[in-house]
């Protein structure tokens, strides 16, 4: 059976015997009309678990809102212009919004990537930065997180009266699902601030995706709740990316309600686990960074020493931030853990991803990897078998686990939450 899955821009086909198939799952296709300005905008009038902007916000107060970068798939160009008509319809002025983009410590997006994500409008009109991570004079320091990892912030985020955050929830492997509080941390902390609560994730519970109760959650939870993030602005998207819900209100109220809509979406009911799985990283598609998602989603749905195809274009190769990356990928986690230990790594959030991804191959896996952006040294760094091809992937792990073993397709990975039924 010839299975088409999305690769970037482009498709991909793969050639799948049909009576080893369990099957070819994608998140829910939703029947109903996206959303409109107008719901926007009674969200954001209609909070959930917090009191109405109208009556904390008014003429003289400065606004800082945290928005996403193109990593996600965030309208936030729709909800912004709604935003911005509320403040100023209360009397805020123009010059007294700031808009942060919340990189987390990914790369600063290029001039072309913040048209497309926010469009000329916004930027003309609006104060857009961007968040310097690394940059200890644009931080501040706010106290400690319960496990003794140092609050840093954005210091233009905590100057501001009102402080309010927009983003998207699907889900993910480090904080479960993102959105709510994760547009802080990691999106406006500091790099310390960063590597802490990935190193704490990694070192408990590598893969965490669709688990709302994980602890570095309820690190971001914490750290939103010391910082004072106001309210949220959250959007589930459908498949096609249209608005299929908004959440407005309180950072872990209105979040948990977008879960339990997200989770109609995205959770995908499988009745068994394969023993090989083929799984796009789509949409998460830009670098192993991000594409790595695929492995997680993966990983809920195969059997411990079964197979994972994944298929990733990753154009801007493992990552383009953290170049020591590949040789941290290299490590088993034993060795990696006891670097980071003895403080031999400069860079502990890479090092903590880098666990969860090392973790989660040592299950064990047998992984090959179709992907013209991850070159061979870097394939043979992540212990992965590098193909040319999608069916040449499939055939090496028939190779290993037999052909008649069972198979099933994840065509997006990136955001996908694999349930096993029972």
């Amino acid at each position: 059976m010839k299975v088409d899955v999305p690769y970037g821009r482009e498709w991909r086909t793969i050639d799948v015997e049909e009576e080893n198939l369990i099957g070819v799952f994608k998140p829910a296709d939703i029947e109903q009309p996206p959303l409109t300005r107008e719901d926007i905008a009674f969200s954001i009038a209609s909070p959930i678990g917090c009191e109405k902007l109208d009556r904390w916000v008014g003429p003289g107060k400065t606004v800082a809102i945290a928005v996403d970068d193109n990593t996600r798939i965030t309208p936030v160009h729709d909800v912004l212009v709604v935003l911005q008509e509320k403040l100023t319809s209360l009397g805020v002025k123009k010059n007294d919004i700031l808009v942060i983009v919340a990189l987390g410590t990914h790369r600063k997006m290029t001039d072309e990537e913040m048209k497309k994500k926010f469009g000329s409008e916004i930027l003309e009109e609006m104060q857009v930065i961007s968040h310097e991570w690394d940059n200890p004079s644009e931080l501040r320091r706010m106290g400690n997180l319960p496990n003794g990892v140092p609050i840093l912030i954005n210091k233009h985020f905590i100057d501001a009266d009102i402080r309010i955050g927009i983003g998207n929830i699907v889900p993910h492997f480090t904080s479960g699902w993102s959105g709510g509080s994760k547009i802080l941390l990691p999106g406006l902390a500091g790099a310390e601030t960063v590597a802490g609560m990935h190193y704490y994730g990694a070192k408990t519970l590598p893969n965490a995706i669709g688990r709302a109760d994980n602890v570095a959650r309820e690190l971001m939870d914490d750290f939103a709740r010391k910082v004072g993030l106001h309210m949220i602005i959250n959007t589930v998207l459908t498949r096609d990316g249209k608005i299929a819900g908004i959440y407005s209100g309180d950072p872990v109220k209105a979040h948990r309600k977008g879960i339990e809509h997200c989770k109609r979406i995205y959770g995908i009911p499988i009745p068994e686990a394969a023993d090989i799985t083929i799984v796009s990283s789509h949409p998460a598609d830009i670098e192993f960074w991000q594409s790595m998602k695929g492995l997680y989603s993966a990983d809920l749905c195969t059997k411990k020493n079964g197979g994972i195809l994944l298929i990733t274009p990753s154009p801007e190769g493992l990552s383009v931030v953290h170049k020591d990356w590949g040789d941290m990928l290299a490590c088993s986690s034993k060795e990696l853990e006891e670097q980071i230990e003895r403080g031999e790594i400069e860079d502990v959030t890479a090092a903590s991803i880098a666990l969860c991804v090392i973790k989660t191959r040592e299950t064990p896996y047998k992984i090959a990897l179709y992907s013209e952006g991850i070159s061979q040294e870097q394939a043979e760094q992540l212990h992965f078998e590098k193909v040319s091809s999608p069916q040449e992937g499939l055939e090496y792990l028939n190779r290993e686990l037999g052909k008649d073993s069972k198979k099933l397709v994840l065509t997006h990975g990136g955001e996908s939450l694999p349930i096993l039924e029972g």
